[in-house]
């Protein structure tokens, strides 16, 4: 009679420093059902189990989190990752991506997930137990409530800014050339684009102008706006500040191109220019306002913008939401500039 074959799974277990051991109680646990097994910790030491069960080290070239963990998945050919570690948010994200593009399965322990990602997670019950984690993973509820409180609240906001609607046209009209709205495709959820929508409140040849006066493939990172912009209208400085050139974008929400909360959409040329974990803000459906927008606001490092908007993906909450959209309504009552 043939025994049952070994299982495929490759593990490569994440632990802390000083937490070796875990490996060793890893394989004498499941030691029947994987076919290998190696650890690495975020000092930068990694180790294999031989055949005879016996750890031996390896020496590992870089010590970097993330270029350390690809490289013994790939050295270990790893299928699985069991990750007991604490990882600082940008490596998750950055390693999640390096994961997905390669097909492999990631799981945490529960303390980890909690202390990586900020949330209780749902548990598989493979070991004791782990997490299957997924950035932007969020409730069919949650996403079904947002969109209500999406068509509610912008519809309501509709009605009551009516009268803008009609004195903010005739003052574009009467201080500058072109057209009352503006038309700009930007990068939506998943990255599929949609025409966004806003009152002008620049010249009508801006985006010519913007090609003469920066050149973006000199510049060190991304950038959506920038200070003292030359094209801006006199009455497009005031619409800016107050933030009401965002009004006609309610009329996106309606569409379902964007939600009233979430990361900011950018233009298509900027977003091809991403670092690879800065992709994952395209996971959720982008907002008029953000995390982003009432704590950094006037900012133009992107890493900084950034940082708020990962933040806002993994704790995303009807809670957090209606307390980003009050704060909105303050930080605009003090007139702060838009970013």
């Amino acid at each position: 009679m043939k025994g049952i074959p070994r299982s495929d799974r490759r593990v490569l277990l994440i632990v802390e420093e000083g937490a070796e051991d875990l490996a060793h109680e890893f394989r004498d646990s499941f030691k029947d059902r994987l076919n290998s097994l190696a650890f690495y910790n975020l000092n930068g030491r990694y180790g294999v189990f031989t055949e005879n069960g016996e750890l031996k080290e390896k020496p590992l070239g870089s010590h970097n989190s993330v270029e350390g963990i690809v490289t013994v998945i790939r050295e270990t050919n790893s299928n699985e990752v069991f990750i007991t570690a604490p990882l600082p948010y940008h490596t998750l994200v950055e390693t999640m991506i390096n994961f997905r593009r390669n097909g492999i399965k990631f799981m945490f322990s529960p303390k980890a997930y909690v202390r990586c990602t900020g949330r209780i997670g749902r548990s598989s019950g493979w070991i004791t137990p782990a997490v299957d984690f997924s950035i932007g993973n969020i409730s069919p509820f949650y996403r079904m409530a947002k969109r209500y409180i999406d068509i509610i609240v912008s519809t309501l906001a509709l009605l009551a800014f009516l009268p803008l609607f009609i004195i903010i046209p005739i003052l574009i009209k009467l201080t500058s050339r072109g057209p009352v709205f503006y038309r700009q495709l930007r990068c939506g959820h998943n990255g599929q684009p949609f025409k966004i929508y806003k009152f002008r409140s620049m010249v009508a040849d801006a985006e010519k102008i913007l090609q003469e006066i920066m050149d973006f493939d000199k510049l060190e990172e991304p950038v959506f706006k920038f200070h003292n912009d030359p094209r801006v209208t006199f009455i497009g400085d005031i619409l800016r500040k107050t933030s009401i050139d965002e009004l006609p974008q309610l009329f996106n929400v309606l569409k379902g191109d964007l939600s009233l909360v979430g990361p900011r959409p950018e233009e298509i040329a900027l977003v091809k220019r991403y670092e690879p974990f800065f992709r994952e803000r395209l996971k959720v459906k982008p907002g008029i306002t953000g995390l982003q927008q009432i704590t950094c606001r006037g900012s133009n490092s992107m890493k900084e913008r950034m940082k708020y908007d990962l933040t806002y993906i993994k704790k995303q909450s009807l809670f957090l939401d209606i307390k980003i959209l009050l704060k909105t309504i303050g930080v605009v009552a003090l007139q702060k500039r838009a970013t």
